[in-house]
């Protein structure tokens, strides 16, 4: 089967590389640049990598099986520096590949990843299809825009799209310094340099972590069984407090210390509370999760420790 991966070089999008070479897929993946070329470097050889911004793309699409979208943006901080570079990254990228695929593939099943930021702060837990999207910055806007994008091209164009919203992600080849983007992570490599481990309100908040690997799972559940225009989260669908998984990380990495401090103004309007979701759509599918939040943990303090970075 042929696969193509936008944003591919990056933290899900790689490891989904990787795990599509495993299964014997020829694998395309298309990225803006080469600065994250690090994260394929295993494979490399057996994958195809395409310089090209997705609001370019063409006739790329020809030919290919499955299409993943993951590129765009991945935090809520443009709108402080450069508020059009969401609409530019998550609206116009993924017009034109849809766009691209009208043309040159209309029988393309489309992968589309969206994010739980979509949803806001939910006044009902756990958070499914059904529950309303109030996102609380310009990503998660752009993101529901992106999907209401493919629900308009599935109906009008009868194209093969389905959607999924990841939620808290973490684990191997995710960045360690990129406290916007990957603040777990981030918070992960502070334990491990022994310093201190700064937690808005003493982590006294509710997650819905998963680890990379059983993400990516359930990314390949969906494009084999999922139905066409339909939104699949991608979680553990477990309650977890943000400080408990902190705790992990300190007895894991054997350093580290918590320091209670108050969220910054921006963080108060942007910020998700407490979010669980439901995943039974996808357990239906025949996936469910395989690495605890303990063992992610330590996969992830390992890939550290034996000079793994991310990028």
């Amino acid at each position: 089967m042929k696969i193509l991966i936008t944003g591919g070089l990056g933290f899900i999008g790689s490891n989904l590389a990787e795990a599509c070479v495993r299964l014997g897929h020829e694998v395309i993946v298309i990225s803006k640049s080469d600065k994250k070329a690090d994260n394929i470097r295993d494979i490399k050889d057996k994958v195809k990598l395409i310089l090209k911004d997705v609001k370019d793309i063409k006739d790329e699409v020809k030919g290919v099986d499955r299409i993943f979208h993951f590129a765009g943006t991945t935090d809520n901080y443009w709108i402080l520096e450069d508020p059009y570079k969401d609409i530019e990254a998550n609206c116009v990228a993924t017009i034109a590949l849809l766009e691209a695929c009208k043309k040159y593939n209309p029988s393309a099943r489309i992968i589309f990843g969206s994010t739980f930021f979509v949803n806001g702060n939910p006044e009902k837990m756990p958070v499914n299809a059904e529950t309303p999207c109030k996102p609380l910055g310009l990503y998660g806007a752009t993101r529901l825009a992106g999907e209401h994008f493919c629900h308009i091209y599935n109906r009008v164009f009868d194209m093969n799209i389905a959607i999924i919203r990841f939620t808290n992600v973490f684990g191997i080849k995710e960045q360690a310094h990129n406290k916007k983007k990957a603040g777990f992570n981030y918070l992960i490599n502070l334990a491990l340099e022994g310093k201190e481990i700064p937690l808005y309100n003493d982590g006294n908040f509710v997650r819905d972590f998963i680890y990379v690997e059983d993400a990516v799972n359930g990314c390949l559940a969906v494009a084999e069984k999922g139905e066409q225009d339909k939104v699949y989260y991608i979680g553990r669908g477990e309650r977890i407090k943000f400080k408990d998984m902190i705790d992990m990380v300190i007895e894991e990495a054997k350093g580290g210390k918590i320091k209670a401090i108050e969220p910054p103004e921006f963080h108060k309007k942007i910020g998700i509370n407490d979010f669980v979701c439901d995943n039974s759509p996808l357990k239906k599918l025949g996936w469910k999760p395989k690495v605890s939040i303990q063992e992610g943990i330590r996969r992830t303090i390992e890939f550290y420790r034996d000079g793994g970075n991310g990028v």
